[in-house]
């Protein structure tokens, strides 16, 4: 109205033709108190200004809304910047205000406010203008428009962040989760916290803590200390914290995190976790992570990056606007904490036994299961398997072995276990130092956890075995009926999917390998072992370096392994001498003797006999098939099966010329020949 009656006043002749008219010269001389003067003369003696002066006064004395105010006391905002955010988020929400804005800057066409708009309208300085590390800037609450002008001059268009306008508008509140310390503090504070839900356009989500029992007490309480000892957000100059948690996916990282939170208390209202690699993949990582933890500071929350290891190095100094950050990851940060903020790393290692079982009777009401109980299974796969808890005792299982080896399937195959220690033809010898192997794997959680004796332990509590010897003689049966006795499982390493070409990718596989199956009932197997444990050699090329530190990897992971493993190689003296001095046990297998071999044939077609129970063997000279033809075991067993089907060709039961000419074959083939005599029938 005022702009009205001033242009009005002011009119020449004929200036309606001209760009800038004589009246825009007139007005822009006018002396300034002159015209502010007039202007609020203005204000008082027109009736319609006068009756729009004191509607805007019973506003302004009303109560303010709790929403602006929030957003005003949390990031400290000074008056000019809260009109210019004003102004900018009215443009946003009716974008026929931009007619109105450029109206009053006497521009031809829409336009965005302007720090002197603002200074016009709300009496500021004239002088004022925003700076680069203003809180408008610093939050992303509104930025200057790149329109050719200097961003930060008193004519630079600015615009809001559109995303704040859900909470102010709208009817946003949320209820906080309820305090769940316990003792005295959880006295202090029973109550549901009603605040704004500022999460429009976040990636974060609230994780509210878990209920029943509490995992890891001890990290948490000094998590918990650690805080508290430290000026926090309650601080006039908070310090911001970094809390690292390392650990593999499933450990209960956000869990933790969440607990930590409600254990504070005052000022924390909970926890919001976001992606970290969701927010590096966008155009613009410091400004997502900035509206994440602008989120975060005005609901009151603590802040947690998942995949920290993702955050790039521009966008670090964003995380320390947080004043408690969680940095979720599955190894230690290698970027430091930036200048200016503490923090701290806590390692969360596997859990107990009593843990496991405790965490399923509060997710679950049946006793808990054998794998459960028994295997290595993080707390996010408790929580799934207990799921699956309906479908029966055999899908739990099952559901558990897949998670377990999730990313391994082209790296393992399961071989079956059809053996036991009667099948099993080896030396004496041989076989005490493999029911010894047996006995320490069996009994190893009890001498290492109940005798104490874990302290013996350098590094991993695995129990490692070599199986060396010709092939034939037994060395992939052994680890068969190995693992039918302590009741595991028997995976074989598939060596040709695990070797790369590409540098980082074998260690990688191995990584998973090593990570899967020390957890499950497994008993692992690498068979020709020589060629993944060959001895490193002298570096002459990059080809020769990456190889050793492929092997150096190799020999440390054997090291801390927790599981049982075993080598099998025909090739002893090609492994390298490290392996040899990381391995707890070295089972030599020899071929077998005479008699051996003659148990062998009898374990192969004795017992043969149809489902009637007739027998399919003739009469057959076991000590002759014994002592005369050297074969393997290996040879003996495809002998016998080959022997069968000619009998069956026959229509005969298996007689000694089956058997013989089965034999000569295989000789042959091992580039052997059976003299006449040999293999003439008595």
């Amino acid at each position: 109205m005022w702009l009205r009656r001033l242009w009005a006043d002011h009119h020449y002749e004929g200036e309606h033709v001209l760009a800038i008219s004589h009246s825009d010269v007139d007005r822009a001389l006018l002396p300034p108190a002159e015209l502010r003067a007039a202007e609020s003369a203005f204000y008082v003696a027109d009736v319609g200004a006068a009756a729009l002066g004191r509607d805007i006064d019973s506003l302004t004395t009303g109560p303010p809304d709790p929403a602006w105010q929030h957003l005003q006391v949390t990031f400290g905002l000074q008056p000019p910047e809260l009109h210019l955010l004003a102004l900018c988020l009215a443009g946003a929400a009716d974008p026929s205000m931009r007619r109105v804005f450029g109206y009053l800057l006497d521009s031809p066409e829409p336009t965005n406010p302007t720090p002197a708009l603002t200074a016009a309208l709300f009496g500021d300085s004239r002088f004022w203008r925003p700076s680069p590390g203003s809180a408008l800037v610093r939050w992303h609450l509104a930025r200057p428009l790149d329109d050719g002008r200097d961003p930060y001059s008193s004519s630079a268009s600015w615009e809001a962040d559109a995303l704040l306008l859900a909470p102010l508008f709208g009817d946003n509140s949320v209820a906080t989760a309820p305090d769940v310390r316990g003792g005295d503090e959880a006295e202090a504070d029973q109550s549901l916290a009603v605040v704004t839900d500022w999460s429009c356009g976040a990636l974060g989500a609230v994780s509210p803590p878990p209920v029943g029992f509490p995992l890891r007490p001890d990290t948490l309480e000094e998590m918990v200390s650690f805080v508290r000892s430290l000026p926090g957000a309650e601080a006039q100059a908070p310090l911001p914290l970094e809390i690292e948690i390392v650990g593999p996916p499933g450990s209960g990282r956000r869990s933790l995190a969440a607990r930590v939170t409600a254990c504070l208390g005052q000022p924390f209202h909970g926890l919001v976790t976001a992606d970290a690699e969701s927010a590096a993949q966008s155009s613009d990582p410091t400004a997502v992570i900035v509206k994440e933890v602008r989120r975060a500071r005005l609901e009151a929350r603590a802040v947690m990056w998942e995949h920290a290891e993702a955050i790039p190095a521009s966008a670090w100094p964003a995380i320390t606007l947080a004043p408690l950050t969680f940095l979720s990851s599955t190894s230690e940060l290698a970027t430091q904490a930036p200048f200016g903020s503490v923090r701290r790393s806590f390692r969360l290692g596997p859990i107990s036994r009593r843990e496991r079982i405790q965490l399923w009777s509060s997710v679950a009401s049946s006793p808990a299961p054998p794998p459960v109980s028994e295997w290595d299974l993080r707390p996010a796969e408790i929580t799934v398997a207990a799921r699956v808890t309906p479908a029966g005792e055999l899908a739990v299982r099952e559901v558990c072995r897949r998670l377990l080896l999730a990313g391994t399937p082209e790296l393992l195959s399961s071989l079956a276990l059809p053996y036991g220690w009667d099948d099993l033809v080896i030396s004496p010898r041989t076989e005490r130092h493999l029911r010894e192997l047996s006995s320490q794997a069996a009994n190893r959680a009890q001498v290492l956890d109940d005798w104490g004796l874990a302290r013996l332990t350098s590094m991993g509590r695995g129990v490692t075995a070599l199986f060396a010897g010709p092939s034939g003689t037994g060395k992939t049966m052994a680890a068969q009926v190995l693992a039918r006795s302590l009741g595991l499982e028997l995976y074989r390493v598939d060596l040709a999917g695990l070797v790369s070409k590409y540098i980082g990718e074998t260690e990688k596989h191995l990584r998973q390998v090593f990570d899967a199956c020390e957890r499950a009932p497994i008993l692992l197997l690498f068979d020709e072992a020589d060629a993944l444990f060959g001895k490193r050699t002298e570096v002459s090329d990059a080809h020769d370096r990456y190889a050793n530190i492929e092997v150096d990897y190799v020999l440390q992971r054997m090291e801390s392994f927790n599981g049982v493993a075993v080598l099998a190689t025909n090739r002893k003296g090609d492994l390298d001498s490290a392996f040899v001095r990381r391995i707890q046990f070295i089972i030599d297998f020899s071929p077998p003797t005479a008699a051996e071999r003659e148990r062998l044939w009898r374990l192969a077609l004795q017992e043969a006999a149809e489902p009637g129970g007739r027998p399919l063997t003739g009469p057959l000279d076991w000590a002759r098939l014994g002592t005369q033809f050297d074969l393997n075991g290996a040879g003996i067993k495809a002998a016998a099966l080959a022997a069968a089907f000619l009998a069956r060709s026959d229509g005969t039961a298996i007689e000694m010329s089956h058997v013989l000419a089965a034999t000569r074959r295989e000789l042959e083939k091992h580039g052997k020949v059976m003299r006449a005599q040999e293999g003439a029938s008595p």
